[in-house]
C-alpha cells in the first residue's frame, strides 16, 4: 500500500472512513477535516481489508463462548492477511500481523506451528507479541505497541494492517468489564493504537453468561465496535460457525461462515505422549439454532443501568445520563417497548426492572 493510500487511512480522528487524501491538517498534530461542499457525489468506497468482513483502521470484536474455536479462527485469519493468501473465500490484502498473545503465548505459537505444518509453508510478516500488556493502567503499553509496530514495519519492510488483542479481559486487567467509566479507557487506548498505526485492531473476547445477551461486560463496547463476530459450536455435530452480527460501514451483516477444527499431531512431547493441536478447515455453516432474541443495544444499556443503581429511575434522568451516547427520542423509545413486554415497570415517571 502507498505512502498516500496509509494516511488515507486516518482520514477522520474520530472514526475511519476509508480513503481520504484530501483530509486537510494546517499541521501533523492537529485534527484532520473536510468541508461538506468539497464532498463529491458519488459514496465513498469501505476500505476493506478482508471482503465483507473488516475494514481498515476500524475495530471488530471476536468473540464467543470457552471451546468455541474463537482463538483458532482468530490465527487462521491472521495467517492469511500475513500470507495474502484469500479467508474463507474473500479477498483481502495482505500486510503484516501483530498477534498480542498475552493471555496464553505458549498456546498461540503451538497453533501457529500446527498451521504452518498442515498447510506446509512459513508464515511471513506474523509476530506473536509474548509480554504482558495492560491497556487499562496508564498509556505506557499502548506507546509500547504503537513504538513496536512501526519497528517491525520497518524489519519486515510491509505495512501492519492487523492487531489482534487475546484477549480483551488479559489486556484490560484491574477493569471492571461492566464499568464504563474503566472500559472507556482501554477503547480509547485501542483507538489511539489503531490512529497511530492506521491498522485494524481485532479483539478475541468471551460471551457473557447469556449467551443471547451477546458478548460479555460494558453494553458500550459494542457501540464502540465497528464489527462484531460472534463465534459458535454444536456440540452434536462438532461444526462451528462465526455470524457477522454487526457492521458499521461495509457490507456483510448477518453472513455466517462454518468452519470445523481438524486435529493435527505436533510430534511426541515431554513425556513421549503425542501432542496435538488444531487448524481450521472451511465448511458450509450449520443451521442458526433458534435463540432468545438479543436485546437491542439501547435495552442493553438500560438494564446495565438499571441494575447497577439497584433501584428505579426517573425517565427524565436516565435520558439525562444518557446523552451524547443515544438520542433522546430512542431512549424513551426503547422504554416503551420494555415496558410493553414486562421488562420494566413505570409509576409516576419512575421505571424499574422488572424481577424475573
Amino acid at each position: 500500500m502507498s505512502t498516500a493510500a496509509v494516511k488515507a487511512l486516518v482520514g477522520s480522528a474520530v472514526k475511519f472512513e476509508g480513503r481520504t487524501e484530501d483530509a486537510k491538517a494546517d499541521t501533523a498534530t492537529e485534527l484532520l477535516y473536510r468541508f461538506a461542499h468539497e464532498l463529491g457525489d458519488d459514496a465513498e468506497e469501505a476500505n476493506e481489508l478482508i471482503e465483507r468482513l473488516l475494514a481498515h483502521g476500524a475495530m471488530s470484536v471476536l468473540y464467543g463462548d470457552s471451546n468455541s474455536g474463537k482463538t483458532f479462527l482468530a490465527i487462521d485469519l491472521g495467517c492469511s492477511v500475513a500470507r495474502a493468501a484469500e479467508w474463507m473465500d474473500r479477498q483481502l490484502d495482505g500486510g503484516l500481523v501483530v498477534y498480542l498473545g498475552v493471555e496464553a503465548p505458549a498456546s498461540v505459537r503451538t497453533r501457529v506451528r500446527a498451521y504452518q505444518r498442515y498447510h506446509d509453508c512459513k508464515v511471513p510478516n506474523f509476530a506473536i507479541v509474548q509480554s504482558p500488556i495492560n491497556l487499562f493502567n496508564g498509556g505506557a503499553d499502548t506507546e509500547r505497541i504503537i513504538d513496536l509496530v512501526k519497528q517491525l514495519e520497518r524489519r519486515a519492510g510491509a505495512k501492519c494492517h492487523l492487531i489482534i488483542g487475546d484477549t480483551l479481559s488479559r489486556l484490560a486487567a484491574g477493569a471492571n468489564e461492566n464499568s464504563g467509566e474503566d472500559m472507556s479507557v482501554v477503547v480509547a487506548h485501542i483507538d489511539r493504537i489503531r490512529h497511530d498505526c492506521a491498522a485494524h485492531f481485532l479483539l478475541i473476547h468471551h460471551c457473557g453468561k447469556d449467551a443471547a445477551r451477546g458478548m460479555r461486560g460494558w453494553s458500550g463496547m459494542r457501540a464502540a465496535t465497528d464489527t462484531e463476530i460472534e463465534v459458535t459450536a454444536d456440540a452434536d455435530t462438532g461444526m462451528h460457525a462465526a455470524e457477522v452480527t454487526k457492521q458499521r460501514d461495509i457490507p456483510g451483516k448477518g453472513d455466517r461462515l462454518g468452519f470445523r477444527l481438524h486435529v493435527v499431531t505436533m510430534g511426541p512431547g515431554k513425556w513421549g505422549a503425542p501432542r496435538t493441536s488444531c487448524v481450521v478447515l472451511p465448511t458450509d455453516a450449520p443451521a442458526k439454532r433458534e435463540t432468545k432474541k438479543r436485546p437491542s443495544e439501547i435495552a442493553g444499556a438500560i438494564t446495565e443501568l438499571l441494575t447497577s443503581r439497584g433501584s428505579g429511575m426517573l425517565k427524565g434522568e436516565m435520558v439525562k445520563h444518557f446523552d451524547g451516547r443515544y438520542a433522546k427520542s430512542a431512549v424513551y423509545r426503547e422504554l416503551k417497548k420494555m415496558a410493553e413486554i414486562g421488562k420494566i415497570n413505570e409509576t409516576v415517571g419512575v421505571v424499574a426492572l422488572v424481577k424475573q
